[in-house]
């Protein structure tokens, strides 16, 4: 399992790219606090990719602290065993991000409505900040989210 307080005495670090990629044997819950005293990060890249085995929902706060986050990609792919809705303030505190690739790809037992925030927000983001956004396949195969086939074809 994931220690809540595992970066906590690393408030410089600015790239977690790839920390628990491919670790399925890892199990439990993610810790909301994990990255709270983390807020010069900016990239996330693949962090929780194929951690199959992780469970439970998404904390909402998880990146709460993390204004300077530019890149979710592939952030939650392939993540299969967390369940319950994706909060649809996940990535509130996040208005820099230029891409959401993959971040949810293969989540398929997520639950909810939390994508219409995300995407909403993101683009009003990209529009305000003047850069492109990029969303291949975000939630593709996401299929268990209540009106998964509205979700925008760019987004899936």
């Amino acid at each position: 399992s994931i220690p809540e307080k595992l970066f906590a005495n690393n408030p410089l670090v600015t790239n977690f790219s790839y920390i628990f990629y491919q670790c399925s044997n890892l199990t439990g819950s993610i810790p909301e606090k994990l990255f709270a005293n983390n807020p010069l990060v900016s990239t996330f890249r693949s962090i929780f990719d194929i951690c199959s085995n992780l469970t439970g929902s998404i904390p909402e706060k998880l990146f709460a602290n993390n204004p300077s986050v530019t890149d979710f990609y592939a952030t939650f792919s392939r993540c299969s065993n967390l369940t319950g809705s994706i909060p649809e303030k996940l990535f509130a505190n996040n208005p820099l991000v230029t891409n959401f690739s993959y971040t949810f790809w293969n989540c398929t037992n997520l639950t909810g409505r939390g994508w219409e925030d995300i995407i909403t927000n993101a683009e009003q983001n990209a529009i305000d900040g003047g850069f492109t956004l990029i969303k291949t396949q975000c939630f593709r195969n996401c299929t268990s989210l209540t009106d998964y086939g509205q979700i925008p074809a760019a987004w899936r």
